[in-house]
């Protein structure tokens, strides 16, 4: 389809660009020149290079790819079919995981080749890209682009009109501004006037209804501003999109990427969806329905089939998307149709902040700091907490909130050190947590950090309690790290769940035909979908705001229990003969019951005490 060239999208967002100086100093398609450097020389040393780009991207050495770019960038900045090369560029880009040198190279092509063939992808994918780098203005500018490009865009809003709703008042004048021009301007002010009188900002949203009336009088969006502007309060009621089925009380849509990159892991989602709805089906005698679309991994791709199920397949709630961007657009779409979504997996515990009806019952980090300074303080009576952790934000983070948890139920930071988050030596950092002499340890580390850090604990001999995050609840990390993790406390992942469910999933899941990684997500798949099931049978919803109302309730309540040993049982894990068991309460019953929580560390509990020392395994046996 031939599409009308709107030019490069220079104006827009200075973000957009500041990449560019980073990724590529100079870059293909300069201005004026034909074939490369101008010259038959330069031509076919930049053909070779283009080969040499190919054979790379080929064999996925996606590194490789990006340094050849910037090569042939730099040297030959006017070489004819640069605009396939950023192509092949950004695709490395993205299986490198690299966000930034991926947007950068696709704002280059946008700039340099805005009539290109390739423009159009282009697009697409970079509001992909924008989306999972959390930039929705910046994406929204991309399927704007994209959709005035077409011969006969009109003045209907693109598809992806939920990304449009999520953006704020100013964020809407920005994209007006630098979209003047565009057939969708009017709606654009539509929805920056709606956007207006939720804030209660009748000023601004008066103008923007004249500039409107200025602009596109016969506008048929112009109208709907003058409607609003002329009664309110309609704005703050939020109308479902229209058209749609209606809704049907026992059908669950899952999102999974049932192809591509994730369909492994993707497939298996699914699986656990199956089981859950068999075995809620069998102990309620319900008549539960699953409706599975294929996210592919993909953003967009999901979005769109976060429409389906809401809008055509009548899905009271949604399970997925599995991964933290799929998640996050599937989400965006869920709530403008008001649609409750159970995210088990998504990472990024900030995903509930999408809408009303967004629900992680997976821990977040906050739950797990919280639980871990509730244990250490009152229970096991540790006073002096040293942190160790990645000096990266998220480890940053995790080590703010955890001071701040520990300081609040009496303990103390004597101090805290960071590390490279790619560093392989942490002696001086273990060293200078050593002196200090702490009886424990936080290490907020990854899987991978941890195999590293550990066996340095050990051979440093810090002689401290380690204790971390619910991501060491990981069979990979014993296969890495050995002996060295024994007595290494952390929270399930599972804690929030019955253990029955576990016992349950167990019996049916086929173990030894999946890896360890799938089966590891499918519990947690499991267990989701068990609640859900669980939550929509025992409240007898039959309207999506009557299920979110009875997940909140459900899900609400997230303190931590702190009567006593016996709390933390089904909730915290420790290493124990290399094998990953229950928090063993009943060691530390006798002590709580003598001093609740207010004298000096028992002998009992100093069993649990070290990573790599030996203890008196006596004290673990059951009873």
């Amino acid at each position: 389809m031939t599409r009308r060239g709107t030019g490069p999208m220079t104006r827009f967002l200075p973000a957009m660009l500041a990449g560019l100086a980073v990724f590529l100093a100079a870059g293909c398609g300069g201005t004026g020149g034909t074939g490369a450097g101008g010259s038959t020389t330069g031509a076919g040393q930049a053909g070779r290079l283009h080969s040499r780009v190919e054979t790379a991207y080929s064999l996925q050495r996606d590194g490789e790819v990006l340094d050849l770019i910037r090569t042939l960038a730099g040297r030959y900045p006017g070489y004819s079919r640069c605009d396939e090369v950023l192509v092949m560029g950004v695709g490395a880009a993205r299986r490198l995981d690299d966000t930034d040198a991926a947007l950068a190279l696709t704002d280059r092509l946008l700039q340099r080749h805005p009539h290109s063939s390739l423009v159009d992808p282009a697009l697409l994918q970079g509001a992909e890209l924008a989306v999972a780098a959390g930039d929705t203005l910046r994406a929204c500018s991309f399927l704007l682009a994209y959709h005035d490009r077409a011969p006969n865009g009109g003045t209907a809003p693109p598809r992806q009109t939920s990304f449009f709703h999520g953006l704020g008042a100013d964020d809407l004048a920005e994209l007006g501004t630098h979209h003047a021009n565009s057939e969708l301007a009017p709606w654009l002010g539509y929805l920056r006037t709606r956007a207006l009188l939720v804030q209660a900002r009748y000023p601004a949203a008066t103008d923007q209804v004249a500039r409107l009336e200025a602009s596109a009088p016969e506008a048929d969006w112009t109208v709907r501003a003058r409607a609003l502007l002329s009664a309110p309060t309609t704005a703050l009621r939020r109308p479902l999109p229209t058209g749609g089925g209606a809704v049907s009380a026992g059908r669950i849509g899952v999102l999974a990427p049932l192809t591509g990159r994730y369909a492994l892991l993707g497939n298996a989602y699914v699986d656990a969806c199956m089981l859950a709805v068999v075995a809620a089906n069998a102990e309620a005698d319900s008549v539960f329905e699953l409706q599975v679309e294929d996210t592919a991994g993909d953003p967009v791709v999901a979005a769109l089939a976060a429409r389906r199920l809401c809008a055509e397949g009548g899905s009271i709630a949604l399970v997925g998307a599995m991964l933290s961007s799929t998640t996050a657009t599937a989400a965006v779409v869920a709530d403008q149709w008001q649609v409750p979504v159970v995210s088990p997996t998504a990472t990024n515990d900030r995903v509930w902040e999408l809408g009303g009806g967004i629900y992680q019952p997976n821990l977040t980090s906050v739950y797990e700091i919280r639980l871990l300074a509730e244990l250490l303080v009152p229970v096991l009576l540790k006073e002096r907490v040293a942190i160790l952790h990645p000096d990266d934000p998220e480890g940053r983070r995790h080590a703010e909130v955890f001071r701040t948890e520990i300081e609040s139920v009496g303990g103390e930071i004597v101090h805290v050190a960071a590390f490279a988050p790619r560093s392989t030596d942490f002696r001086a950092p273990i060293l200078a947590v050593r002196e200090t002499r702490p009886e424990v340890i936080f290490v907020p580390a990854s899987v991978d950090q941890m195999a590293l850090v550990a066996p340095q604990l050990d051979f440093y001999r810090c002689g401290s309690l380690v204790v971390g995050l619910s991501g060491f609840n990981s069979p990979r990390l014993l296969e890495r790290a050995g002996t060295v993790l024994e007595g290494l406390v952390f929270p399930d992942d599972l804690a929030l769940f019955p253990a029955s469910w576990t016992a349950e999933f167990n019996t049916v899941w086929a173990a030894d035909e999946h890896p360890q990684e799938a089966t590891a997500l499918a519990l947690k798949v499991y267990q989701a979908t068990r609640m859900l099931l669980d939550t929509l049978q025992r409240s007898g919803a039959a309207e999506r705001s009557q299920l979110t109302a009875a997940l909140g309730l459900r899900l609400a309540n997230r303190d931590v229990d702190a009567a006593g040993p016996e709390s933390f049982a089904e909730t915290v894990r420790l290493v124990r003969k290399g094998e990953i068991a229950r928090f063993p309460a009943e060691v530390y019953r006798e002590s709580w019951e003598l001093t609740e929580g207010a004298l000096a560390d028992s002998l009992a509990a100093a069993a649990a005490d070290t990573v790599g020392s030996g203890y008196d395994e006596d004290l673990f046996e059951e009873e």
